[in-house]
């Protein structure tokens, strides 16, 4: 049967505190810096260009926290259908499902953890992962019993190091190559320092 006709019996979604928190970092980020891009391009006659860079923030916040409502998990009696924060819809039928796995891991190098789910098949392909930052307990929980399929939990939590090296292919690709996330954060920062000396200089092309 079609997971599309397939009736729903529960949908669950992300923490609620994820667009609380987002709002505030996002806040804490940028509002200072317009401020002070605002205070030296007034008097250059560049501030034009300031106030567009905070509308086109504003728009990426805006699209982000649209796509970040639609982010859910409906459990069907035939399987589930998990749809990702891009739109994206993942359908995994109920017989395909055979483990439920759930490991607390430590965050960071401090003692608290994270829950983790990871809904596996016959050959221990991941079919579905939840994680803890995102997904309350109860959340994991509700989805990890919502089939006819074993329960493993690891008795003791682990590190996300152990996690990437034991298993592998549990984690995302991301995961398994750190130093990725650290070039992205890298190029990131670089590419905002050329913008802020762009929008700075009153040389460029006005856009006012």
């Amino acid at each position: 049967m079609s997971l599309r006709n397939s009736s729903v019996t529960a949908v669950v979604r992300p923490r609620d505190q994820i667009s609380s928190q987002t709002r505030l970092v996002v806040a804490a980020l940028t509002f200072p810096i317009l401020a002070a891009m605002l205070w030296f391009a007034i008097p250059r006659g560049t501030w034009p260009r300031v106030i567009i860079a905070f509308l086109f923030i504003a728009a990426l916040y805006a699209a982000g926290a649209w796509l970040l409502r639609g982010v859910s998990i409906r459990i069907g009696r035939d399987g589930l259908i998990e749809r990702g924060f891009f739109r994206r819809e993942n359908r995994i039928p109920a017989k395909r499902i055979a483990t439920a796995l759930i490991v607390d891991v430590y965050r960071g190098v401090s003692t608290e953890t994270h829950r983790q789910l990871f809904l596996l098949d016959s050959s221990g392909e991941r079919l579905l992962r939840m994680r803890g930052e995102f997904w309350s307990n109860d959340d994991i929980e509700a989805v990890a019993g919502a089939f006819d399929v074993p329960v493993r939990r690891m008795a003791d939590p682990i590190t996300a190091s152990r996690l990437r090296a034991e298993s592998p292919d549990l984690v995302y690709w991301f995961e398994r190559w750190p130093w990725v996330g650290g070039l992205c954060v890298a190029g990131a920062i670089s590419l905002l320092a050329l913008l802020l000396i762009a929008l700075m200089s009153p040389s460029s092309l006005v856009l006012a």
